[in-house]
């Protein structure tokens, strides 16, 4: 035993160490691909923490208006499909630095000429036989390339161009380079190389203020997170079009940049402008600071800047960025804050925590970092969590959890460091689901034996929540306030004589089967099942604030359920039923009583009996559903019809009796004119108006016939040949049960 107990007590340990061991080897093994399954599940966290950080402490942008000019569904429609004649962005160029745009920015690349209509003309004459010696300043007037070239230095215009993987590969011109690497320190780059493009033409080009790579790397999911401010080609190092932007608008093209010596490679820490210095990965790469979803950005129609319909000062001293969100023209992105994100608006994005510093970064002490998290807690729950019981275990793991997520999210929204997250949680969650393995057999068994005591007569939702929260319930007996309901079926003797022995089975369990399971979906307690009578409660054994109303809405949807089955009765030749149901609230003794033998989960005390003497007399008033008057006050969601104030037998205070018809809302106009008009016929009846109490309660016996009524009636008539005391106070007093 002794062997056995130290077993079981060291090799939960001795696995917790093991798991440890393995998550630090796999989270530290170099060169892990992007698409391994635990660099996958850091995107997610990642991508969970972003959105979790802008929802709690929302970044501020920055002083410098930056505005997004979209060729959007809007623009398409009205102005054309894309791609646009460069006559028409000259025309937008031109409005642009009309309306005062500082830097210009088109998240667009224009490598090839567009046709020059003369030379259409040329290209149909010369296959006809014909030859048009037209002047060639009438091809340099209509040339959509030169006069977009002739409008680019109205304003700073920085165009867009693309790096390729494709070798050999050169299309356009490229702009000047911000950066040539020495030849001793070309070798020891490890900034990202490409070995073709595609840029702009050089027409354009010579015009423009500058140009940017527009490409793009998407992290293995296909969501864009990081970005490279620089991207070399041969020994020289070109920009972004958000950093070529910065350098325009600072009238810098100084690029500055700072590296480490690392063995034999030189690893990039910062790149920028004119001071403006972000924090880099070793290849160049910035984490993107999305400010928000999309639009967080202003946007303006580019139809309606070529329009003029825009407030005039609405670009004066602007960062715009020409774009497009338009779904047809394929430059939406996945990101962590959308799936559908306008890829000019990454741009934005940088531009603006560019001009203000404020990127996030990896460390380079990132993988210390981890490694001691992973030792730390490790270590901690290997040796902790086996002896500590289920629960406590679980507690002791959330706060590890909890731990690991705020420190990370601290660290993030504060401090602006991004580390990795994924490994941690789950070397947590194994040593957890290791330890509560061991206390599976004991757990199971508890579960079972509680199931098999509560199956029967509490909701299945109850029982799991049971088993999972012991501390909600208790067996022990206890006084609370609850709600009781009583329900019987009307002449219940004639239908068992009318009916075989079997029939009569059949026809109780059809009823007791939908009923049951009405008591169940408003979270009650069945207590138990007597003959034709159904007795439920609710608060027991899970608290329940509304059990009154839970109760009051039960018994409505018994009445739906018991008018149903009659038609169902009707075609198996039974007879219709009609139920009556009392309800009442009250301080009740509740819990596990019985004997040795026997035993059983139910309530007792005067509320109780009251619920039972309730139902009991619904038959007098041909009533389906009565309540007291403590049920009706815990539950005034509902609308009531006045009853009686009554004392039943065996009770000396008397109590006021409603009828539930229904939510309020649900009630009909009619309905609640009828009650307002039997309210002035119980006032004049306690008044002992006896004959305007009469002509009312006719009144209303004659518009809906109501055996309530009646009974005012009546009792009305015999209380005309009494001497009523002084203090008569309208009570009925109920002498049967």
């Amino acid at each position: 035993m002794r062997w056995g107990s130290l077993s079981r007590k060291r090799l939960p340990i001795l696995l917790g160490v093991l798991l440890t061991i393995y998550f630090i080897l796999l989270s530290l093994q170099p060169g892990q691909s992007p698409g391994h399954w635990l660099k996958r599940l850091d995107f997610l966290l990642y991508d969970l923490r972003f959105n979790a950080a802008l929802d709690w402490h929302p970044p501020e942008r920055g002083g410098q208006p930056i505005i997004i000019i979209d060729i959007d569904e809007k623009s398409l429609a009205q102005e054309g499909q894309w791609p646009w004649s460069r006559h028409k962005l000259a025309d937008l160029v031109t409005m642009l630095a009309q309306y005062g745009a500082v830097v210009v920015a088109f998240d667009v690349v224009f490598s090839e000429p567009e046709r020059n209509p003369v030379d259409d003309i040329r290209k149909r004459l010369a296959l006809d036989g014909e030859r048009w010696l037209a002047p060639d300043g009438w091809r340099r007037q209509v040339d959509a390339d030169t006069h977009f070239a002739q409008e680019l230095p109205a304003t700073d215009v920085v165009l867009g161009f693309f790096f390729l993987d494709e070798a050999n590969v050169s299309v356009g011109q490229l702009p000047a380079p911000v950066y040539e690497l020495p030849p001793e320190s070309a070798s020891r780059s490890v900034v990202i190389t490409k070995p073709g493009y595609a840029a702009n033409l050089p027409l354009l080009q010579d015009a423009a203020a500058g140009a940017g790579f527009v490409t793009t790397f998407a992290d293995a999911d296909g969501a864009i997170r990081l970005a490279p401010l620089i991207i070399r080609y041969g020994n020289e190092l070109y920009p972004s079009l958000a950093l070529a932007t910065v350098m325009a608008y600072l009238f810098d093209r100084q690029l500055q940049l700072e590296t480490v010596a690392l063995g034999e490679v030189d690893v990039l820490r910062y790149a920028g402008v004119g001071g403006q210095l972000a924090r880099t990965d070793a290849a160049g790469r910035v984490i993107v600071p999305y400010k928000g979803p999309k639009r967080t950005f202003p946007y303006l129609s580019a139809t309606d800047v070529l329009n003029g319909n825009i407030s005039p000062d609405a670009l004066e001293g602007a960062i715009v960025l020409v774009g497009t969100s338009a779904l047809g023209l394929s430059d939406l992105r996945a990101t962590p804050v959308g799936t559908q994100y306008p890829g000019v608006e990454v741009h934005a994005n940088i531009i603006d925590a560019l001009l203000n510093d404020e990127f996030p970064y990896r460390p380079e002490w990132e993988a210390g970092a981890l490694l001691a998290q992973l030792l730390l807690f490790g270590l901690l729950l290997s040796f902790w969590l086996p002896r500590l019981g289920p629960f406590a275990a679980i507690s002791v793991s959330g706060i590890a959890v909890l731990l690991g997520i705020s420190g990370n999210f601290y660290l993030w929204t504060y401090q602006h460091l991004d580390l990795p997250l994924a490994a941690v949680l789950l070397l947590v969650g194994g040593l957890t689901i290791i330890n509560l393995g061991y206390g599976f057999i004991s757990e199971n068994v508890s579960r079972r034996l509680l199931k098999g005591m509560f199956d029967q007569y509490v909701p299945p939702a109850h029982i799991e929540r049971m088993m999972n929260d012991p501390a909600a319930y208790q067996f022990a007996g206890e006084s609370k306030e609850l709600t009781v309901l009583f329900s019987d079926i009307r002449s219940f003797t004639n239908i068992s004589e009318s009916l075989s022995a079997a029939d009569l089975k059949a026809l109780l369990n059809s009823y007791f089967t939908p009923v049951t399971k009405v008591i169940f979906d408003h979270e009650g307690t069945i207590d138990k099942y007597v003959g034709d009578m159904v007795m439920a409660f609710w608060g027991a054994p899970l608290d329940d604030e509304r059990h009154a109303f839970h109760a009051v809405q039960a018994a409505l949807s018994m009445q739906q359920v018991t008018a149903s089955l009659c038609e169902e009765f009707a075609a198996r030749g039974w007879p219709a039923i009609k139920i009556g149901i009392g309800i009442n609230s009250g301080q009740m003794n509740v819990g596990d009583m019985g004997s040795s033998y026997r035993r059983a989960y139910t309530v007792l005390g005067d509320a109780v009996n009251l619920g039972s003497r309730l139902e009991s007399i619904t038959k007098f008033y041909d009533a389906e559903i009565l309540v007291g008057e403590h049920t009706q006050a815990l539950a005034p969601e509902f609308v009531y019809r006045y009853v009686d104030r009554i004392q039943v037998k065996g009770k000396n205070e008397p109590i006021r009796v409603y009828e539930p018809l229904g939510r309020i809302g649900d009630v009909e106009e009619a309905v609640l004119k009828e009650l307002q008009m039997q309210q002035r016929a119980v006032e004049h009846y306690f008044a002992r108006r006896w004959d305007d109490a009469v002509l009312m309660f006719t009144r209303l016996e004659q518009q809906q016939p109501r055996r309530l009524y009646q009974v005012y009636i009546e009792r009305i008539a015999d209380l005309r040949q009494q001497v009523l005391p002084e203090d008569w106070d309208g009570v009925f007093r109920h002498t049967a049960k």
